[in-house]
This record gives C-alpha cells, structure tokens and sequence, in this order.
C-alpha cells in the first residue's frame, strides 16, 4: 500500500478549444471578455450558485464536514449536476474553502463488476493493491480509510453517474459504511446520478436507511435563467446588459430553466452577436441564432 497524502492540485479546466484565438479577440473587442463564458465543459468557476443548486450545496458539504456518510444528488439531464459535483470536488481539493481532504472522485463508475469499483475506489483515493477477491480487495480499502482519517484528513468518495451502478455494486457501497472508527463515520460518500438512482435506492434498503443528505436539483426558474446568464457574463468581465430583458424571457421559454440548454442558447446568441456587431441581443437575434444553429 502507498503512503497517502491529501490531493492538493485540483483538475485543470481548460478553455473550450472550439474557441479561437481570433475569436477570444472578438469577444474583447466587443464585450470586453478575456474568455468564453458559455462553455458546456463543466468548469465550477462558472457554477451560478442560487436556487435548488446552493440547498443541495450547502446540504451535502455539511454532511461531508460534520461527517454524516451518505449523501444522494439526483437531477435531470442538464440540471447542472456534474458542475455541482466538480465544484465540491475543488471545495476540498484546493484547500481555500473548506480544510484538505483525501477526495476520490469517479465519473463514470465501472459497469457492472464490483471488483472493478473496488479497485476504482482504491486507485482514485491514490492507493495501490495487488489483490483480486473483494474480500481481499475491501480489506485495503478498510486500511485506507482508517489511514486516512487518523491522520485527521476528511477521505470523501464521490461518484458520479451513480445510477449506473447495479445492485451488487450498491451492496459494495453499503459495506463501506460498515467501517468503524471509534463510533464515527471515517469515509463520507456523495452519490450524483439520474432520476434511476432514486429508484435504485428504494430496492436497497439497507443502503437508503444510510442516507443523510437528499438532494433534487431542479430547472431554474425565469429569473434564476437571466441571473445564470449574467453571472457566467460577469464572471467572463463583460460589464454592460448584454442580453436584453424579451431575450431572457425567450430563452427561459425555450430551455425550461433547465441550465445547460439555456447556457447553449446564450452561447449561440453571443456569437450571433459578434458576427453582426451587435452592442446587445434581443429576442429576435436570440431566436435567429436558435435557428441558425438548429437549437430544438
């Protein structure tokens, strides 16, 4: 087993490379950014913390701090779930919000072996194991853990996509709780997927008793759309109204309020906008820029 110590350097977001040199200059030029703000790339610098978004947020990290074991994120395509996911994951990597922490995080979980999670478990909390039953192989992991959390660093396991997971792949998530550190819970795990997830759950019982933390994430509503939209343009160091007022309502009415459509929507548009020097964007150019781009 390797000697472990708490992840420091968080992932790399780099910027959308679809997103040209000439065509940053563009941006400048005419709204005065220094970078795209309406990437589909997961980056937590852009995540519009509002709404359903900062309940699940501030649900799940106190249960994550105050070390309550399980927490469930369960939301729709689009509703901003790996982006929340992404921005806990840096909250306790970085170490300038919340104190250091040993974090794995597995996007897309292993199908359907249940060895191969557990080696994913063990890989992803920076350890290495030459074992091959899941006896042997949750046996390094309990020692992990246990390692983990007497050195004092909080060891947290994120797994995104989680509705994927099968039932003897939840029975392995179960098994975890089972570890025992003087009465305490020595791991915390954030389970993030789909509305399946909810149902899988509700067949493994044992493991939906375990739950501390529940959270839905839900489409904005109109006016957390517009508020999404001038955030990421603020963030991005546009300073002027750029969306007016009839484009926001559009775009609500066309995304639902659900963020990823809508953050589509405005990407179209701002480049509508650029291409016909436009100071600001109107419904029509919005809709033209829908059309244009065959957005449904």
């Amino acid at each position: 087993m390797s000697k472990l110590t708490p992840k420091q350097v968080s992932p790399t977001f780099a910027q959308d490379p679809s997103v040209t040199q000439r065509r940053l200059e563009d941006l400048q030029r005419m709204y005065g950014m220094y970078t795209y703000p309406f990437s589909l790339s997961p980056n937590p610098d852009y995540l519009y913390v509002a709404g359903v978004t900062a309940r699940a947020l501030a649900k799940t990290t106190f249960c994550i701090d105050q070390r309550q074991g399980l927490s469930v994120i369960i939301g729709d395509y689009g509703t901003g779930k790996t982006m929340l996911a992404r921005y806990i994951y840096n909250s306790y990597t970085a170490g300038d919000v919340r104190d250091p922490g040993v974090v794995a995080y597995i996007p897309d979980p292993p199908h359907p072996g249940t060895r191969e999670l557990q080696r994913r478990m063990i890989q992803e909390l920076g350890g290495r194991t030459g074992k091959r039953t899941n006896d042997g192989l949750m046996e390094d992991l309990r020692t992990m853990v246990l390692d983990i959390f007497a050195a004092g660093h909080n060891c947290i396991l994120m797994i995104d996509e989680a509705q994927v997971l099968v039932p003897r792949q939840l029975n392995i998530i179960r098994e975890l709780f089972n570890f025992n550190a003087g009465g305490m819970v020595p791991l915390q795990v954030v389970l993030i997927g789909k509305e399946e997830l909810r149902l899988h759950l509700h067949h493994a019982p044992d493991l939906n008793d375990r739950v501390a933390s529940r959270s839905t994430l839900e489409p904005f509503t109109p006016a957390e759309t517009g508020e999404l939209i001038n955030f990421r343009l603020n963030r991005a160091g546009c300073k002027n109204t750029l969306f007016l007022p009839d484009a926001l309502d559009l775009m609500y009415d066309i995304s639902k309020g659900y963020p990823r459509k809508a953050i589509k929507l405005a990407g179209a548009a701002l480049w509508y906008g650029v291409e016909f020097g436009l100071d600001q964007i109107s419904a029509a150019a919005l809709d033209a820029a829908r059309i244009r781009d065959e957005i449904e």
